[in-house]
């Protein structure tokens, strides 16, 4: 089957998370994937807990389909190795902080000299401009500074962080996009280009009407649970058993909802009759909402809103989304065997291509495994060399 980033060829200078997710997108769809690893030591995230037989999860989720080299680009060895494999590559992605492939003569400027094509994909915290570009940044960071945080959580409570690594994989994303874009000018020009992508650019980005709200209209989005401000009832409510979503998002669901409930003197109720009535008596409602689902479990509840086409899903845990049918017949758990952790499920390839679909192919690599496949195969280096660059600890 074809792949459709097959013979890009992806230089990783990477760690933790955000870069290489970037990295893992890429070779998810075919690009070969060079991950380069400090010698002796690898990738941080190999090591944080929780670990399995003693490999990081978190590097376990965000590695497959790549190769491990190990090289050391504190090194003027390291450095001119780097060089030489950028001269055999489409693409560097790189997370570093804004400055330090600059200063190791492997930064953009330096690598187009030699390769006028390459596309360096720079992933930080703050951007490789303005006044906070030399700060290190974390996920955590650029969701609170970029609004995200302010506005999850319940009215009366503290601001919240998204439960996952939000900002980490929205910048994965965003540099995946602004990568394959690069990618596709120089499919038209022969020119690559210096992709920069940010945290914090990339939590604003998605903070959908916040902005214009605050700027036309003076609001300040803040937090309101899981309720959102222009539709009612639109919220997490409790069964017997767990807990269930339901958006009544237009006039028809709100008809097809109070059917169903048996409520239907509710549609001549004044204080009900149009969305912004409805959100304005929105704790009415979301009680007269709970006490329908109070008395059915999940399924029930379910069950009887989608037969009748009202929005709503059951809130889940991971054991029991990973056993939804819908889940396994889409591939969104996918099966993985790892040389040291053993049999796995990671989350599966997204988006779905009809003619070139992604796969994953390969597990996680273990640190330098291919080292030489690398180094001998591309780089021509030879044994005594490779030898050599081992024991200065360059690779």
């Amino acid at each position: 089957m074809p792949k459709a980033l097959e013979g890009v060829r992806v230089l990783g200078a990477t760690r933790m998370l955000a870069g290489p997710y970037v990295e893992m997108l890429l070779a998810d769809m075919g690009a070969e994937v060079l991950h380069i690893e400090l010698p002796g030591q690898g990738d941080d995230s190999r090591y944080f807990a929780p670990l399995i037989n003693g490999e990081g999860s978190c590097f376990i989720a965000s590695n497959r389909n790549k190769k491990s080299i190990t090289l050391d680009l504190r090194t003027e060895e390291g450095q001119e190795i780097f060089r030489e494999l950028a001269q055999n590559s489409d693409i560097v992605v790189e997370n570093n902080r804004p400055g330090t492939m600059d200063k190791w003569n492997i930064g953009y400027e330096s690598l187009k000299e030699i390769n006028p094509g390459i596309i360096m994909t720079s992933v930080s915290g703050f951007g490789q401009t303005g006044p906070y570009r030399n700060r290190a940044g974390l996920d955590i960071i650029a969701q609170a500074m970029g609004g995200l945080m302010f506005m999850t959580g319940q009215e009366d409570g503290p601001p919240t962080r998204v439960g996952n690594a939000m900002g980490d994989f929205l910048v994965g994303l965003y540099a995946v996009y602004g990568t394959l874009t690069a990618l596709y000018y120089r499919e038209k020009t022969g020119q690559g280009q210096h992709v920069d992508a940010a945290l914090l650019d990339s939590v604003i980005a998605v903070l959908e009407n916040v902005i214009p709200n605050y700027v036309a209209l003076g609001k300040v989005t803040s937090r309101i649970g899981s309720r959102i401000p222009g539709i009612a009832p639109y919220n997490i409510y409790k069964a017997k058993d767990g807990y269930v979503v339901i958006g009544v998002s237009s006039n028809t669901l709100w008809e097809r909802f109070t059917n169903v409930i048996g409520r239907t003197e509710l549609q001549e109720d004044p204080r009900f009759a149009t969305p912004s009535l409805r959100v304005k008596n929105v704790e009415e409602l979301d009680v007269i909402t709970q006490n329908w689902v109070s008395q059915k479990t999940v399924e029930e509840t379910v069950s009887i809103l989608n037969e009748a086409g009202v929005i709503c899903g059951p809130v889940y845990s991971v054991d029991q989304m990973i056993q939804d049918p819908h889940v396994i017949a889409r591939e969104m758990a996918a099966d993985l065997e790892h040389p040291i952790a053993g049999k796995l499920k990671v989350s599966g390839v997204t988006p779905k291509l009809s003619l070139t679909p992604g796969i994953i192919e390969t597990a996680p690599p273990t640190l330098g495994q291919h080292n030489e496949e690398v180094y001998k195969g591309l780089l021509g280096i030879s044994e005594d060399r490779l030898k050599t660059l081992t024991e200065r600890g360059v690779i």
